[in-house]
């Protein structure tokens, strides 16, 4: 009988899953509405700046060193090339994410029908699919989105800079995807094991 945590748990992801799609598709509206029709208030391109005025936001003779923020702009009318680059800048991430949050349902679907079918081969070969679409796809995401923001913000800002560096979360998917991999080839040596200490008996 499957155990009640993993089918709990399979479903939460699965709504995760479902409500992930669908801001895709929000998202991919809102990017189309900027390449062709002009955007409407609420709609824009988040961008990063990092000339912030700091005058009079301390107390205390304290200091601010380093200063960024993300402003949301709003082109003037259809732009068809930032509409592709913003983009750029989310639908790899959001895809990686989708396929990672996926690949975990289909493990776990299978894992419903026992212990003996969690620990297996196939979801040995789930997590390793689950490593690389995690490493490769944060990898991609993250060259991706700072080369589109690099192109993008001169268009959109008076001052811009000729390089953006990735976001956080592209090191923590590669690392996460590492993670994965590692626990993959566990599963698959103790696999081995067994059947070898199965074969004796």
């Amino acid at each position: 009988m499957p155990t009640r945590w993993i089918i709990r748990l399979e479903i939460l992801l699965s709504i995760a899953l479902i409500l992930g799609v669908l801001a895709a598709l929000a998202g991919l509206a809102g990017t189309v509405a900027i390449a062709f029709s002009g955007t409407s208030p609420g709609i824009g391109i988040p961008l990063h700046v990092f000339d912030v005025p700091t005058a009079g936001i301390t107390v205390g003779g304290a200091t601010v060193e380093n200063v960024s923020a993300e402003v949301t702009v709003r082109p003037r009318g259809a732009s068809p090339l930032a509409g592709l680059l913003y983009l750029l800048m989310w639908a790899p991430g959001t895809v990686t994410g989708l396929l990672a949050l996926f690949t975990v349902v289909r493990a776990l679907r299978r894992a419903r029908s026992g212990d003996r079918a969690l620990f297996s081969s196939v979801t040995a070969g789930h997590l390793r699919r689950l490593g690389w679409i995690l490493i490769a796809g944060s990898i991609v995401s993250g060259v991706l989105g700072s080369v589109a923001q690099a192109i993008l913000s001169p268009m959109l800002l008076a001052e811009s800079y000729p390089f953006y560096p990735p976001p956080p979360a592209m090191i923590s998917g590669v690392v996460a995807g590492m993670t994965a991999l590692g626990v993959s080839e566990i599963v698959r040596r103790g696999l081995a094991l067994l059947e070898e200490v199965e074969a004796t008996i």
